[in-house]
Parts: C-alpha cells; structure tokens; sequence
C-alpha cells in the first residue's frame, strides 16, 4: 500500500506544482477535489479492505482527473482537448474511471455480500454503484456551473458523460465477469 500512496502523493504534488507554474486555473479546485475525494476512500478502506489493485485503480482515477484539470492544452484544460478524433479527453476519462470505479465497487460488493456469491446479481449491483456515483459526479458539475464560475459543459455534456460513465461501467462489468468466470472454472477443475 505504501507504493500507491507514494505514487498518488508524488504526482498530487508534482501536478499542483505544475499548475500553479503554468497558471492553470483550475489547479486549486482539482487538487482540493482529489485530496477530498482519497480521504473518503481512505475512511471506505477501512470497511472495504480493498485489495491493492483497487487501490490503484482510485490512485490511477484520481491521476486522470488532476491531469484533466491541470495540464493545459492550448491554453485550456485537458479536459476539453479532443484526443480520439471529435472525442474530448473528458469522455474518455469518464469511461475509463467509470471502468476503473468498477474494480473499487466489485472488491467492496464481494466482502461485503457475506460469503453468499451471487454473480449476477453483485455485477447489477456494482454498475449500479458506479452509475449511481457518475450521477453524484454530475450533480457537482451542475451545481459548479450554477454556483460557482466553473463551467463544463451543458446539458448535453452532462448527458454525454452519463452515457460514457455508462459504456466504461459496461466495459468494467464484462472484464469482472470474465475474470471472475475464469477463477469459478478453474477452481473447478
């Protein structure tokens, strides 16, 4: 555990650095948003126990979103970068995390089912999960762009990211589902 927390206070710093060197203006809202965002896994892990490779997969979340909102691409945030033909960093990053947070809420659904293994079942649940949390995600983006002077997008973005959240979760469900299918067989064997 000690290398992920090394690895996710390094580039915390090392991106914080970075955007207050080049003017980022976003440096001060997603470096509070990540530290936020690892003290609530932090008090999760002491009921999840998450394995370490959940663990990485909330540094490596954490990672793409202080990058999005640091690093500064032709003078804006990453985030609104196109990197995938007219696709914008922000949707990749939503699947992606989305299949990331997939990991996190499959390893907290399984030790905390009890023992009873139901696979179906705890795969509905975990996109659930992660669904549920990309409409949290959403939510603040909303009240962002209403309170605060933080605009990402319109409604139209916030429907676009529910629907990568929903692509990546899918993606995450079918790597659980196999992965978890190949462990079944193989203990049967």
């Amino acid at each position: 555990m000690r290398s992920v927390i090394i690895f996710t206070v390094s580039y915390t710093v090392v991106l914080w650095a970075h955007g207050l060197w080049v003017g980022s203006p976003l440096t001060g809202l997603y470096l509070g948003i990540n530290i936020g965002l690892f003290a609530l896994f932090a008090v999760l892990n002491i009921w999840a126990r998450w394995p370490i490779h959940a663990l990485w997969a909330v540094s490596l979340v954490g990672l793409g979103n202080m990058l999005g909102g640091v690093v500064l691409v032709d003078g804006v945030p990453l985030y609104t970068a196109e990197v995938l033909g007219p696709i914008r960093y922000d949707k990749v990053f939503h699947a992606v995390a989305a299949a990331a947070m997939v990991v996190i809420a499959w390893e907290a659904m399984k030790r905390w089912s009890g023992g009873i293994h139901h696979l179906g079942g705890q795969l509905l649940l975990t996109w659930l999960v992660v669904m549920g949390g990309g409409a949290v995600v959403e939510i603040a983006e909303l009240i962002g762009s209403t309170v605060g002077n933080v605009s990402v997008g319109d409604y139209g973005n916030n429907a676009l990211d529910l629907v990568a959240n929903a692509t990546g979760a899918a993606v995450g469900i079918a790597i659980v589902w196999w992965f978890e299918r190949r462990i079944t067989t193989s203990d049967v064997q």
